[in-house]
């Protein structure tokens, strides 16, 4: 069902940081209106990558407290580093994950949303990456949190039906987590 908010054109470029943490919050809470407002806002792209932003901050954020905490210098040059690597590294693999999916989802399912829609709604979305910081399960939730924010996308944003989308989006993310546990293995060396 449509609402009329959902048929006004997007808004300009605007300062709404509160309005836009709502809406990623909803969209976290599977509101399909949130979903389809966000696809056609613009501003969603600069609010999902603040948000995205933000994400790897707050692990690198107790990696400091806790090098503080032993009495040790904090390496800011090597933090710094990683925290610019691991955002480029999200918003570039979030990009292939969407665009690989859209091509499915057009080739097998006749998807009508586009790209750049799909990656308004699910960049915003990107506020399940916070999960990631609860202890133990953290990982998991996020993973899983982030598979459910790519099939109601898919689904609202793209028009496929509710379990070809959660078909897909757990494809997807189930050969995105290989590709990530594969890249991240390969970088590690033993110690000799």
């Amino acid at each position: 069902m449509t609402i009329p908010e959902e048929t006004a054109p997007p808004p300009g470029l605007r300062f709404d940081p509160v309005y836009y943490f709502r809406e990623a919050f909803r969209i976290l809470r599977w509101d399909d209106a949130a979903v389809r407002r966000a696809s056609r806002d613009d501003n969603s792209l600069l609010y999902g990558f603040l948000i995205l932003a933000l994400a790897p901050a707050f692990p690198l954020g107790v990696l400091t407290l806790r090098i503080i905490s032993l009495g040790r210098p904090v390496p800011w040059t090597f933090i710094a580093i990683q925290y610019v690597f691991i955002l480029i590294f999200s918003f570039i693999w979030i990009v292939l994950q969407i665009g690989l999916a859209h091509v499915l989802a057009k080739a097998f399912f006749g998807a009508k949303g586009s790209y750049a829609a799909l990656l308004r709604a699910f960049l915003l979305g990107q506020l399940y990456q916070w999960l990631a910081v609860v202890p133990i399960v953290g990982g998991l939730l996020s993973g899983i949190a982030g598979i459910a924010v790519l099939m109601l996308v898919f689904e609202e944003v793209d028009g496929i039906e509710r379990m070809k989308a959660f078909g897909l989006a757990a494809g997807i993310g189930v050969v995105f987590w290989i590709l990530s546990v594969w890249i991240t293995m390969s970088r590690m060396h033993p110690i000799r």
